[in-house]
């Protein structure tokens, strides 16, 4: 794209790089800026005069003809068909706040240094994809922008850096969040993992700078303890401490990812499920509501990916959370289903 301010006259800068453009064996447009309205397109034809075609007449400030502009730039792309569908990979986004070592731990992973590094937060802008294999597994890592509370943000660049980070877990199977073990797990990683387990997404928690830690034969279990008792939910999803700078335990990122991969596809048979509900009711039977006694005549599994159970019942809106939580609870207990969040609904038979 070459562009050029209407409001000034043609220069031998402006025939000279016009000359090389041409020389270039390469598509090339012509744009005429601060072009503001249509009447003012008819001053401009002078720029015909650096022979590289039709100008394009814009007004960036005001948005005028850009998107005659893209349509332009498009038509000379060639189509891009790079072989890589989505859809055969294992997407694993590599998510958390900033400064936590996302991007190191992407470079460690693939081997390259393709994501910048460095003790400033918030270098990582975009998410960035790279492929690996491991095994006979197909991976897809997307290293995010580091995700702030929304109080904190220095930017409008920042703000939609946040947005394209979000929109990497909505499209991953599984996100990995890093959390910087020294500083502990505080409100805003919290924030995150809710995310992520809301969207029905496989979770692992990295703990990174494992290294930084003064640690004995109870540290790793009791930082568990402390992370579980904080968010209950936890429990059920898996926790792995590494050390990018001194690259242990990267690899196993790649290895719990694939087990929570193929936990979160699971189908469980209805036959079994019936008989696992019938065990779990004879041990804790739905407590009586509002004068109504609560039965639940069979189970069924809909769909994966998060798992989905469906309750058929009585009266589905009288069955409490607590109750909800306990067949959770003992559905992973028997099943396993870890790093993958289950969804369960309880219909009118």
């Amino acid at each position: 794209i070459f562009m050029v301010d209407s409001k000034d006259e043609i220069t031998t800068n402006d025939q000279e790089l016009a000359k090389n453009i041409r020389l270039l064996e390469k598509p090339y447009q012509l744009v005429v800026n601060k072009v503001d309205n249509q009447k003012d397109d008819s001053n401009n034809f002078r720029f015909y005069d650096l022979g590289l075609g039709d100008p394009i007449f814009i007004s960036a400030e005001h948005g005028r003809n850009i998107g005659d502009l893209l349509d332009s730039i498009e038509s000379e792309l060639p189509a891009i068909d790079d072989g890589i569908n989505n859809n055969n990979y294992i997407n694993l986004s590599i998510t958390g706040m900033p400064n936590v070592g996302k991007s190191s731990l992407v470079n460690c992973l693939i081997k390259k240094e393709k994501s910048i590094v460095t003790n400033i937060a918030g270098t990582t802008r975009d998410a960035i994809d790279s492929y690996i294999k491991y095994f006979n597994d197909d991976f897809r890592l997307i290293d995010t922008a580091g995700i702030r509370k929304r109080s904190k943000l220095l930017d409008e660049i920042e703000y939609y850096s946040i947005v394209r980070s979000y929109r990497a877990i909505d499209e991953s199977d599984i996100s990995a969040v890093v959390i910087d073990v020294s500083k502990g797990f505080n409100k805003q990683d919290r924030n995150i993992v809710s995310y992520v387990i809301d969207k029905g997404k496989g979770l692992l928690l990295v703990l990174n700078k494992w290294d930084l830690i003064e640690k004995d034969g109870y540290t790793l279990d009791n930082i568990k303890q402390d992370i579980i008792y904080s968010y209950p939910i936890l429990e059920y999803y898996p926790m792995l401490f590494i050390s990018v700078k001194n690259n242990l335990r990267v690899r196993d990122v790649l290895k719990f990812s694939k087990e929570i991969f193929y936990e979160r596809q699971r189908k469980i048979q209805t036959s079994d499920l019936n008989r696992f509900l019938e065990k779990v009711i004879r041990k804790y039977p739905p407590p009586s509501s509002s004068g109504k006694f609560l039965k639940i005549k069979y189970m069924t599994q809909i769909s994966a990916k998060p798992p989905l159970f469906a309750l058929y019942c009585n009266f589905p809106h009288l069955f409490s959370v607590n109750y909800k939580r306990y067949i959770e609870n003992q559905l992973r207990d028997a099943f396993g289903f870890i790093g993958t969040p289950l969804r369960i609904s309880f219909r009118k038979k």
